[in-house]
């Protein structure tokens, strides 16, 4: 990264795939409020088991996230799943940051893609803690 100094760098693999930030709140319209759905919370508890620890240093260092989908392309028919990876960073950023002991806007940079596998759901994660170089 230009410009950028890696001083720290966790990786590691959650064993599904985060929901996507489509389907992340639901309406209680009696109560006027919204909350998040119990799935959500269940997957962010569960992957936050999978998650290390990292402090940042200072307050002038920021984080890249960088993530690997894999799941299988398509239905058994042979037809595309409408999988929308890009919807799945937020929950995966929020869940990481929350376990990870760092605020999640302090993420500024990172990437994602997708490998298709028929064998198993999965991410894996690579986190940067960065500082600019002088």
């Amino acid at each position: 990264m230009d410009g950028w100094k890696v001083i720290e760098e966790k990786r590691f693999l959650i064993p599904s795939l985060p929901p996507s930030c489509n389907a992340i709140y639901q309406i209680i319209f009696s109560q006027r409020r919204v909350e998040m759905k119990p799935e959500v919370r269940a997957w962010k508890n569960g992957a936050k088991l999978y998650v290390p620890k990292i402090t940042p240093l200072d307050d002038s260092y920021l984080f890249r996230l960088d993530a690997t989908f894999s799941y299988n392309f398509f239905f058994l028919n042979g037809k595309i799943r409408k999988f929308d990876t890009h919807n799945m960073m937020k929950v995966l950023c929020d869940a990481v940051a929350e376990k990870a002991g760092f605020r999640d806007e302090l993420v500024k940079f990172g990437s994602w893609h997708s490998i298709h596998n028929t064998e198993k759901e999965q991410v894996e994660i690579v986190v940067s803690q960065i500082k600019p170089e002088p």
